[in-house]
């Protein structure tokens, strides 16, 4: 009982301990990382049996609750580390101070509006270059969508019994939206050296050129949702104004697209070879965001439910579907948590860009 006590706390520190380190670019000596390994424990263990005795646990009396709940604090443990690195570092680093936090967001604020219309521009141009010889223009951004969904349907709904109400809706609404995903992670791997031309010759924020490859996915993403409109019409899904969740929703999906993508762009000036990782490891993430099936309902009891909580993909999707088809508002406290989750992760990812992309050129 006494190891899996110390599992709960001391996975979540050494989570902490590894991104305390790359915040720091490796250069935590020995004597600090057992100093922070034993303070993240602490400050977790408090956290959490504080959290348990205000629910009514007492003392080491949490691992006598079931596989799921046990499941759940560990991973609860690790996102409230995560967020919780940043903290620390910014008290006890001297690199990483709340002054230099506060010149890269506004650096970040400068670039943005002052490159927005080049994004704007951008996608534009990649979005008329995709169709330009072919035959059926823009309507392939209709056609293939929708052939995609029609195939699924088959393949899971006759094939492998699958069946959810409004099932074709509910294929169509979840491609969607895990198309924008995979397209974003795929793309920013390489999108560095793919722009090796204008990065050698001017100097633009090399987040831009991810956020403009996102606006052409998202761009593709809202057509996808316009025939999901139309279908829901064509299968007479009632709608409700939890419809309405589907704007926070969305907005944390692309926030949480944006900030690990940005963290790939980074790592794939440096390593070739993770694009195929990254191709790897989509194709089996596909098959555990419930893009096809409901995870909660599929999956036993309790990892389905683990699964849908603590995989944003996957509880974006579940979401939205249950906003648009269902008429059910989303799990707030989730919602906030991965709200949260994915600013830190794109601060993250724009504060590592920023402190390495003078590099970039050199390693291009």
């Amino acid at each position: 009982m006494l190891i899996l006590n110390s599992v709960i706390i001391l996975v979540p520190a050494l989570f902490a301990l590894f991104i305390h380190n790359y915040i720091c670019h490796g250069k935590v000596t020995p004597v600090r990382k057992l100093f922070f390994f034993v303070l993240y424990g602490i400050v977790i263990g408090v956290l959490l049996y504080g959290s348990a005795w205000l629910q009514g646990i007492r003392g080491i009396d949490i691992l006598q609750k079931t596989l799921s709940y046990k499941i759940t604090v560990t991973i609860f443990s690790c996102v409230l580390s995560f967020c919780l690195v940043f903290v620390v570092c910014l008290v006890v680093e001297p690199d990483i101070t709340m002054q230099k936090l506060k010149r890269y967001l506004l650096r970040f604020g400068t670039d943005v509006q002052k490159y927005f219309e080049y994004a704007i521009r951008s996608a534009r141009a990649d979005l008329r270059s995709e169709v330009a010889n072919a035959y059926l223009d823009w309507l392939w951004w209709l056609i293939e969508p929708f052939c995609m969904m029609l195939i699924y349907a088959l393949i899971f709904g006759v094939v492998f019994k699958a069946s959810e109400p409004y099932f074709p809706v509910f294929i169509f609404s979840g491609l969607a939206m895990w198309s924008f995903f995979s397209r974003g992670m795929n793309v920013s791997v390489s999108i560095v050296r793919n722009n090796k031309g204008i990065i050698c010759n001017i100097y633009l924020p090399k987040f831009i050129l991810y956020f403009a490859r996102m606006l052409v996915n998202g761009f593709k993403m809202l057509v996808s949702f316009g025939i999901v409109v139309v279908m829901m019409v064509v299968f007479h899904v009632p709608i409700s104004w939890n419809v309405l969740y589907i704007v926070p929703i969305m907005a944390v999906f692309f926030l949480f697209t944006f900030g690990l993508g940005s963290i790939l762009m980074h790592f794939g000036v440096y390593v070739n070879d993770l694009s195929y990782i990254v191709g790897i490891l989509l194709s089996m993430l596909m098959y555990f965001t419930g893009t096809f099936y409901a995870v909660g309902k599929r999956i036993p009891a309790p990892f389905g439910a683990l699964l849908e909580q603590f995989n944003p993909i996957a509880y974006c999707i579940a979401s939205m579907r249950n906003a648009v088809l269902y008429c059910e508002p989303p799990q707030m406290e989730l919602l906030l948590m991965w709200a949260l989750v994915s600013l830190v992760l794109s601060a993250l990812g724009v504060y590592t860009v920023y402190r390495n992309e003078n590099a970039y050129v050199k390693v291009i």
